[in-house]
């Protein structure tokens, strides 16, 4: 009964650390996260902030480009129309000098076969009188004056033509070099812009996935609060609990130490040290088959006999060791004497058995209060052969070897306390193993 008190107490001692600890130690935790989502955030705020910008400065200069172009296509439809205006002079223009062309060659083919007749001389000497002569003469000088405007006009549109080509030819190639370069810079540009769409859509696609990691971890932190509250309330009634519990284990404590104290003197007094109590034999596991228990005299040391006829090796001592099985821990409370499974278990001096059951650790065990006010214990066995409440004699048989529990192999653990499951003392300071 106390065991299981100061098991109980344990466990709420236990039970108070996991309330607050370990929601102390998310809520940190979780604060922690925050604070690293948050400077992600900022930094792909910034960097948001830094891509808007860029993005706002290549449309801006896009636009400018576009309205470049289009002053250009306005330009090059106003171009377009003058080049074919231009288009329609020079087509005129060659037809009049292809007229004048076959005008001249006219004349000159006139004048190669009248040319005998048409000198000047000749025109006075055929005319009839003055007047005629002078007519003729007249007419002559109109005639050649007439052919020489021809030819200078005819040099006079030429060039005009020549120079109204030229200029279109200039016009158009200028044009055509504007239009390339805008669309070279508006081409690049355009990727540019494309390039910081994408980033701006990694960036906030990142930003989204933080913002929800950081609302998730809010509402972590938010719920780690509400449990630690909740925990606060209910450590405030293990704490009552726990002050209540170990008092009352005190009082029985003082009470069974009380009661053992006197039933050993009795025991002493009225129990044969040849026969065993009317209590042994009876066993946890109900086993109505099995003999009387026998007493062993061996001999003891300082009031204690070995726990073991003989035959065994020690395999653990006291203290500190590598742990055999990751669930043993590295401290060793007693003493490990391996031996073949089903050897009796003898109890090391007279006393009161207060504890006989089965644990996950311990396996199945028998604890002994002794008249000194020691415990002895006796773990990982195969049967016990004792109850909780019989008084028992150093040198009786309390159960058999086994390897129950957390255990490796047949063996006993044997060990000494001075208070129940607490204050273990080395069994070789007081027997010899």
């Amino acid at each position: 009964m106390r065991f299981k008190k100061a098991i109980a107490v344990t466990l709420l001692t236990t039970t108070l650390s996991g309330f607050v600890c370990p929601a102390v130690i998310k809520a940190e935790t979780v604060d922690k996260k925050i604070e690293n989502a948050q400077k992600k955030i900022d930094d792909l705020t910034s960097k948001k902030n830094e891509s808007d910008k860029s993005l706002e400065e290549l449309n801006a200069t896009i636009s400018k480009i576009d309205s470049d172009i289009d002053k250009i296509l306005s330009e090059k439809a106003l171009l377009e129309k003058e080049i074919n205006e231009l288009t329609k002079e020079i087509d005129e223009l060659k037809v009049i000098i292809e007229k004048r062309n076959k005008q001249i060659e006219n004349q000159a083919r006139s004048a190669q076969i009248n040319q005998e007749d048409q000198d000047l001389m000749n025109i006075v000497l055929d005319s009839e009188s003055i007047s005629d002569a002078l007519s003729r003469t007249v007419a002559y000088t109109k005639l050649v004056s007439a052919n020489k405007d021809v030819m200078e006009a005819q040099k006079k549109d030429q060039v005009a033509l020549d120079k109204k080509k030229a200029t279109l030819s200039k016009k158009v190639d200028e044009v055509n070099k504007t239009a390339e370069e805008l669309k070279t810079k508006q081409e690049t540009l355009e990727q540019n812009k494309a390039t910081q769409v994408a980033l701006a859509e990694t960036i906030l696609k990142e930003l989204s996935k933080e913002s929800g990691n950081k609302s998730a971890l809010q509402s972590q932190k938010e719920e780690a609060e509400r449990i630690a509250e909740e925990n606060k309330k209910r450590l405030k009634e293990l704490s009552e609990k726990k002050e209540a519990a170990k008092k009352e284990l005190e009082e029985q404590r003082k009470k069974e130490q009380k009661e053992a104290e006197e039933k050993q003197l009795e025991a002493q007094d009225s129990i044969s040290p040849s026969k065993p109590s009317s209590a042994i034999g009876q066993s946890n596991n109900n086993q109505s088959d099995e003999k009387p228990n026998e007493v062993v005299s061996l001999p003891s040391q300082g009031g204690f006999a070995l726990p073991l006829a003989g035959g065994y090796t020690v395999t653990s001592r006291f203290g500190s060791r590598p742990d055999p099985t990751g669930y043993s821990g590295s401290h060793h409370d007693g003493i490990d004497l391996a031996i073949g499974a089903g050897t009796p278990i003898l109890a090391s001096r007279a006393g009161k058995v207060v504890e006989a059951s089965y644990h996950p650790s311990a396996g199945n065990h028998v604890i002994i209060l002794h008249d000194n006010g020691l415990f002895t214990y006796y773990m990982h066995m195969t049967n016990i052969r004792t109850s909780v409440g019989s008084v028992v004699q150093a040198g009786e048989t309390i159960g058999t070897v086994g390897s129950t529990g957390n255990s490796t192999g047949a063996h006993l653990h044997f060990g000494i306390s001075s208070g129940l499951w607490s204050g273990f003392i080395d069994p070789s300071s007081i027997l010899s193993f």
